[in-house]
């Protein structure tokens, strides 16, 4: 019987199947072999940005105005080479034999995580938009000895999704649709490790907190999450080594006195420590993510109208 994924293989058209084609065999060629690929594309890969590269300088405008225009503009194409390179990490994550992914990364407190998980009562990891932040999920359920659970953004196309969603489940358990909160609390009931991007700008369950001095839509969901479920929060952060091979994962201990009293302020607070850790490597950040799309009444607007247009996937 075929799998799902082989069936949805099939529906697919030649471009989408030379594209998952290409991606699997590069995703089995050495770690350090894909790295140099990857950067060296970078560059080419960046000048055909658009209207993302776009998205992302006026993002860098908003966020770093002590930066001048040249150092704004060093930052813009810092940043587009590395979200260019995440592409190739992303596949990696996706169709990577473990041979691959092995040594590549240090991880500091994993024990942290583990012990939160011996309490029976699962745990919050917050990923935030960094990046290589695909990767950062297997690689740590791949440090972690366990897969962990993954809040996900379905594509449209259900052919592509169900070959992304079967590559996922090779290292993650079980997807989570973006808006189940029903799935995400029956995991961490279960115990399960859940992982969990709170900082994205939608028009439910949101608050405006400061991001790099701007208003920002947010989230407020984690607090929730944590009152409802009574699991541990923790923010793990990864990032790329200063040479561009291999990374840095880091799990932080779970937050202290958390949920609060007050959402707002439990989001502010996340968002606080985001900005905090995006500051250390700047350009690893997903800066051509419309971050600023919804303003405060009366605010003006972070991107013009074209850009502001919504976007067909």
């Amino acid at each position: 019987m075929k799998s799902d994924a082989e069936i949805a293989a099939e529906r697919l058209n030649w471009r989408w199947r030379l594209l998952f084609a290409l991606a699997r065999w590069l995703a089995r060629r050495p770690y350090r072999s894909q790295m140099r690929i990857a950067h060296g594309l970078s560059g080419p890969m960046s000048l055909l940005a658009g209207k993302r590269g776009a998205i992302v300088a006026a993002n860098i405008g908003l966020c770093f105005p002590e930066l001048n225009a040249g150092q704004q503009s060093q930052l813009v194409w810092r940043n587009l080479r590395s979200t260019a390179v995440s592409v190739f990490e992303t596949t990696m994550a996706w169709f990577a034999p473990r041979s691959v992914t092995a040594d590549i990364v240090d991880v500091e407190g994993l024990e942290h995580l583990q012990q939160a998980l011996a309490a029976g009562k699962g745990a919050l990891c917050l990923f935030s938009h960094f990046t290589m932040i695909e990767l950062g999920g297997r690689l740590l359920s791949e440090a972690l000895g366990r897969p962990m659970h993954q809040m996900v953004r379905r594509n449209n196309d259900a052919a592509v999704e169900a070959i992304i969603d079967g590559a996922r489940r090779q290292f993650c358990e079980r997807t989570l649709e973006k808006k189940n909160l029903g799935d995400l609390l029956r995991s961490l009931r279960e115990g399960h490790p859940v992982g969990y991007a709170p900082d994205q700008n939608f028009n439910l369950h949101m608050a405006f907190v400061p991001f790099f001095g701007q208003p920002a839509a947010t989230l407020t969901m984690t607090s929730r999450i944590a009152r409802l479920s009574r699991a541990p929060v923790l923010c793990c952060w990864i990032s790329r080594k200063p040479d561009g091979f291999g990374y840095r994962l880091r799990i932080d201990p779970p937050l202290t006195q958390f949920p609060g009293a007050d959402p707002v302020s439990d989001t502010a607070r996340i968002i606080a420590l985001l900005e905090a850790e995006v500051r250390k490597v700047p350009e690893q950040y997903l800066w051509a993510h419309r971050r600023f799309k919804t303003r405060p009444d009366g605010s003006a607007l972070a991107y013009d109208a074209e850009l502001l247009k919504p976007r067909h996937r």
